[in-house]
């Protein structure tokens, strides 16, 4: 079974067959998404395709390193240039876990913002600890959500996906089970890590084929199997990604983290 030994890696994965399990590892900076982390994630989700094409993976589990599950974008790299690059790489990353033959289970604590909760709106089953904290605090920096709502929109609802995408609030555990974005919410921590456990041991003791055959089903339903869905969110968040607005935010951003010898 190939595997990722790097430790070291902004992402590592782990095989016990039939469930695979990534984990976001750059917790000093919160598992900001880097070129990096970008690089690495998605050389872990190509061996959790290979596995899946051999039948020897049915169940993955995303879970982050640290204090945040995922904070978003990274601000440097942003700042140089790389949000249209962050942006198509984040919307091919959600369409990937949506059309993935496994099971994907996000165990969620503490903030998985911006692009952080883009992942959770495509993961299948989300379980959130106490400390989880879900939301888009990015119009301040003159950036659209839209590249989420391929999958957040039918998660929720488009009522719920509307308000949390154009508010910038964040929502706790409870209201993202309330509105559909998590399935349980967990009083601590080590519940939540024992409950996500027992989940994807029991997922892993079903027939693959069948949760295929289901999991495809339900993305027909809701729309997501359609590769356009995708595109038209990626291009609605492309479309403010090189305006004058967001360089003038990202810059002001940028000046007063250097002035605060923030390191990020």
């Amino acid at each position: 079974m190939p595997e990722n030994p790097d430790t070291s890696a902004r992402v590592v994965i782990r095989f016990d067959a039939p469930i695979a399990t990534i984990v976001l590892n750059d917790p000093d900076r919160r598992n900001a998404m880097s070129h990096d982390l970008f690089d690495d994630l998605e050389r872990c989700l190509d061996q959790v395709d290979s596995a899946t094409d051999s039948e020897s993976c049915h169940v993955l589990r995303i879970r982050g390193e640290g204090p945040a599950f995922c904070a978003g974008f990274d601000l440097d790299a942003m700042a140089d240039g790389a949000l249209p690059s962050f942006l198509e790489r984040l919307g091919a990353i959600c369409r990937r876990l949506r059309h993935l033959g496994a099971v994907v289970v996000a165990e969620v604590h503490g903030p998985a913002l911006a692009g952080g909760c883009a992942l959770v709106s495509a993961c299948d089953i989300v379980h959130a600890g106490p400390d989880a904290a879900f939301g888009y605090p990015v119009h301040r920096l003159g950036i659209s959500p839209a590249v989420s709502l391929a999958t957040l929109v039918p998660g929720t609802s488009p009522g719920a996906a509307r308000a949390l995408t154009l508010s910038g609030e964040f929502l706790d555990a409870e209201t993202a089970v309330e509105i559909g974005l998590a399935a349980v919410a967990h009083a601590d921590r080590g519940t939540l890590e024992d409950a996500v456990a027992t989940l994807c041991d029991r997922l892993a003791a079903m027939d693959a084929t069948t949760l295929r055959a289901t999991k495809r089903f339900q993305n027909e339903l809701d729309g997501t199997i359609d590769t356009r869905v995708f595109a038209r969110s990626l291009a609605a968040s492309l479309a403010t990604a090189d305006s004058a607005e967001f360089q003038t935010r990202i810059d002001a951003v940028m000046a007063k983290k250097r002035a605060g010898g923030d390191r990020g």
